[in-house]
Order: C-alpha cells, then sequence, then structure tokens
C-alpha cells in the first residue's frame, strides 16, 4: 500500500513538475486555508463546513468563496430578484410577482405598460405621459373635433359632420346656413332671426296679406287681389262698393242695405218742397224723400217759416204741445201770452181759439215729427 501511494507521488512530480504543484498551493486564498486550519473563526453564522482533510464545503442552498451567497427560489429573476437566505426570492423596486418577472407602470398609466419599473407604454390608440390621451380618427379636425376613445370623432359646440369640418347653424334656424358656428344666414326668400319668415312677394300689402312660402300673397279674411288690396262688400250687396271689409257704400242714385233700392222717388212722384226747397229721393225705410229747405224755412217739405214759429214760440216740442193744451182751454189767456204787443196781424178772441195759432201748432207737431 505504501509502495502504491509512493509511486503516485512520484508520478505526480513527474508529470505536473515540483514548481507547478508549489505554484497551485500558493493560489489558495490564505482566509480560506485559514478557514479550516482555524476552527475558532467558524461561528453560527458560517454556511460551510470543513471536510477530514481541511477543505471547506458549502452548506445545502449557498454558494460563494464564503459560501456566503444564498441560492434563491428557482426560477427566481436573477436581475429583477435577489435572495437573503435560500430559496426565497425578493423583488427590487419596481417589480413585482413570485419570481420577480412583472414590472410596475409608472403611476398614473391608463392605457399602458412597462417593460421596465416605471415606464409607461402606450398600447394602440393611447397617448401621452400616462397614456391617457385617445388617438382620434386620422382626418377629425384637430381643434373643432375631440374623442373619448381612439378612432372616433366628436364635434365641439357649433361644430358638425364625420370630421367636424362643418359649422352648425344656430339651433332652430330653419331656412339658413352657416360660415361659422351658431350663425343663421336666411336663404333667399326667407327672413327673422331663425329664417322662419317667408318674404311675400312685391307688393303685397303688409296688413292684409300674408304668405307661407316665398314669393305668395295670401289674403286674411276679408280681403282678396293680387295683392290683398280689395276689400269684400256686405254679401248680397248690389250697387255698392266698400272702403273696409263687409261694407256697402251705395253708388249714387242707390240705397238700401244693399243698395238694390233705385232712388228716383222725386222723379217718379209728385213731390212737392216748398218755398225752393230741393227733393232728394231716400230709400223706404228712410222715407222716400227728403226736401233739402232753404234758409228759414223748416218742415217736411220746408212749409213751415221759421219766423212765424220764434213769433208764436213753437221751437221746442213741449212748449208747442202745451201751447196747443192752453188755446183749447183758456183761449183768452192764450191770446195774451201769444200775442206780442203792438202785432197788428193778430186779434184777441175770448169765445174761440184763433185758427192761425192753430194751424202753426199743427205744422208744428208734425215737423217734430219729422226731427
Amino acid at each position: 500500500m505504501t509502495d502504491r501511494h509512493t509511486l503516485v507521488v512520484l508520478f505526480t512530480l513527474c508529470t505536473f513538475g515540483v514548481p507547478r504543484i508549489l505554484a497551485a498551493s500558493k493560489n489558495i486564498p490564505k482566509w480560506k486555508k485559514q478557514a479550516c486550519e482555524a476552527p475558532a473563526t467558524q461561528n453560527e453564522s458560517s454556511h460551510y463546513t470543513c471536510d477530514d482533510n481541511g477543505d471547506m464545503k458549502c452548506l445545502p442552498g449557498w454558494i460563494g468563496d464564503l459560501c456566503d451567497v444564498p441560492i434563491c427560489k428557482k426560477g427566481c429573476d436573477p436581475i429583477q430578484g435577489y435572495c437573503k437566505r435560500p430559496s426565497e426570492c425578493r423583488c427590487k423596486l419596481g417589480f413585482y410577482g413570485e419570481m420577480c418577472n412583472k414590472c410596475i407602470a409608472l403611476p398614473g398609466c391608463q392605457h399602458g405598460y412597462c417593460n421596465n419599473s416605471f415606464e409607461c407604454k402606450c398600447l394602440e390608440g393611447w397617448d401621452g405621459i400616462f397614456c391617457s390621451e385617445p388617438v382620434c380618427h386620422e382626418d377629425c379636425h384637430p381643434s373643432k373635433g375631440y374623442c373619448d376613445w381612439p378612432g372616433e370623432c366628436r364635434c365641439r359646440l357649433g361644430w358638425t359632420g364625420d370630421l367636424c369640418k362643418e359649422c352648425q347653424p344656430l339651433p332652430g334656424c330653419m331656412h339658413g346656413t352657416c360660415s361659422k358656428p351658431l350663425e343663421c344666414k336666411c336663404e333667399k326668400g326667407w327672413q327673422g332671426i331663425l329664417c322662419q319668415i317667408p318674404v311675400c312677394s312685391e307688393g303685397c300689402h303688409r296688413d292684409r296679406g300674408y304668405c307661407r312660402k316665398p314669393n305668395e300673397c295670401r289674403c286674411k279674411v276679408g280681403w282678396w287681389g293680387k295683392n290683398c288690396t280689395q276689400c269684400f262688400a256686405y254679401p248680397g250687396c248690389v250697387h255698392g262698393t266698400c272702403n273696409r271689409p263687409w261694407e256697402c257704400n251705395c253708388k249714387p242714385g242707390w240705397g238700401g242695405m244693399l243698395c238694390d233700392q233705385e232712388l228716383k222717388y222725386c222723379e217718379t212722384n209728385n213731390v212737392t218742397c216748398q218755398n225752393g226747397a230741393t227733393c232728394v229721393s231716400l230709400p223706404e225705410e228712410d222715407g222716400n224723400y227728403r226736401c233739402l229747405c232753404a234758409d228759414g224755412y223748416i218742415g217736411r217739405n220746408c212749409e213751415v217759416d221759421k219766423k212765424k214759429v220764434e213769433i208764436v214760440g213753437l221751437v221746442p216740442p213741449k212748449p208747442s204741445l202745451m201751447l196747443l193744451k192752453s188755446t183749447t182751454t183758456t183761449p183768452s189767456t192764450v191770446s195774451e201770452d201769444v200775442l206780442l204787443e203792438g202785432d197788428d196781424e193778430y186779434e184777441e178772441e175770448t169765445t174761440k181759439p184763433n185758427s192761425s195759432i192753430v194751424s202753426l201748432v199743427n205744422e208744428n207737431e208734425s215737423l217734430n215729427e219729422t226731427i
């Protein structure tokens, strides 16, 4: 046995040479030699043991020259994770997960992800530091449109259209267009704030006519004609005209409510208008005729001389009746009251009324009835 050991030593010396063996022994760190040569240096926190040959051997779960490096949990990310004791996996700042293979995105990142810690890489259709701004439709107007979701195009107030490039008229604008938001420029033939009033045909009466569409003229009740300037006479009006609806103003020579009575009573009847009076024919309901008296005469036929009436005192109706009563009861008194002093045309009578006075009284009563 000794011979065999001796042969191995000689073979080693011959093969590697003494210098090489000495060099290898020099390469062993001094602290490693001392780790097992001085047992007092090993304590409870040491993670190795020394074998019979004085070599250091790491405990399970530990590696390294001094066996002070723990072996982390299998699969733990070697860059993003670490461990302080064997079989655990602690994550570095910005990473998480059982194997520390997931990164923590930038706080506030809404529609993004990360490859590195505190990163925010936006998903398709999103933009901004926090990936919170949607990317609108490619041709959506940048200032007149906006979007709440990628690819859409919503219009701001006052704009419309698929790409928000068209202005929106004033709400309620009926027959108008716009060149800027909330405007209502009327089309031809329309007017008003909302372009809702049609412009009637030229010449259409402002008060008597109206229109529902441009360039027409509709007449209000009671009016007619191209421009609604002619009125409708009263229904049944024969020989009359009107200035306002439903009138019947008779033409010369005609009378009656419907102007259907020819006024020729004076010509066809022997009407005696006295004292130079003029006869005027009237409708039947107005008495057939009228005498236009000359100055100084009254009565239906202008037969009463105003001077005589004033002398007798028969101007108002009531005094004339009282006078008649006096003459029939106390003729002597009447003669004194009626006759003027110094008037030679009348004589005093005590037995019967004066015939002239009675005649004048009758004429005055007839006059009062006419008036």
